[in-house]
């Protein structure tokens, strides 16, 4: 069976979850609760969204909002939630990681220990972002306000997800910034030998 791309799916599965979405109500939606792991930008998503219509996945009609200036709302067909039926039940893609901090820091040799303090501190701040975001939205459930409470048992093992993966990003950091500052008062040697302490220490079978 083709596979069917992951960003109009989701718009499908936004679609899915009430009656009409203009296009500025879903690429603000992707931005509240997808941005920290399936990020896009407006344009991919507009795009999506004229895919999708061509296909006969969503019906897509004028709204005026001013004199002269219209918007276009979005509503799923029959045949855009089979799909979407049919997307759920298929085998998910596997997990990736995208992270230009950690690329920075693979070839990190090539420049300068303060650009590498550099994209450490950059991935602490995203995992600052995430739980910023994190305690906004969870006190929107915990206050029973939040637009869709009543998927709130979905939603919470994404929110355990992504608390759990800001804490990691930041306790990461945290170790990488301690073994960074130690850095000035080691000889090569004794930095050689701590990093391959830092590896035996993450080996799966170290029983860390």
């Amino acid at each position: 069976m083709r596979r069917t791309s992951t960003t109009t799916n989701a718009l499908l599965g936004l679609l899915g979850l009430r009656h009409t979405w203009s296009s500025s109500e879903l690429t603000a939606q992707i931005a509240r609760n997808m941005r920290f792991f399936w990020p896009r930008a407006e344009s991919r998503i507009y795009a999506a969204l004229t895919v999708l219509a061509s296909e006969g996945m969503v019906t897509s009609s004028p709204e005026p909002i001013g004199p002269r200036r219209n918007r276009t709302r979005y509503a799923i067909t029959p045949a855009g939630r089979r799909r979407l039926k049919a997307w759920l039940a298929s085998p998910p893609r596997p997990t990736v990681l995208e992270c230009e901090p950690l690329l920075r820091l693979l070839f990190g040799h090539l420049g300068t220990d303060d650009q590498a303090a550099l994209a450490v501190r950059r991935i602490r701040n995203d995992g600052e972002r995430i739980q910023a975001a994190g305690r906004a939205i969870g006190m929107e459930f915990m206050e029973r306000r939040a637009p869709f409470q009543e998927h709130v048992q979905m939603r919470a093992l994404v929110f355990d997800f992504l608390a759990s993966w800001s804490s990691m990003l930041i306790d990461w950091a945290d170790r990488s910034q301690a073994t960074m500052a130690r850095w000035p008062e080691q000889s090569s040697q004794e930095r050689h030998e701590a990093a391959l302490a830092v590896i035996a220490a993450r080996l799966p079978d170290s029983g860390a």
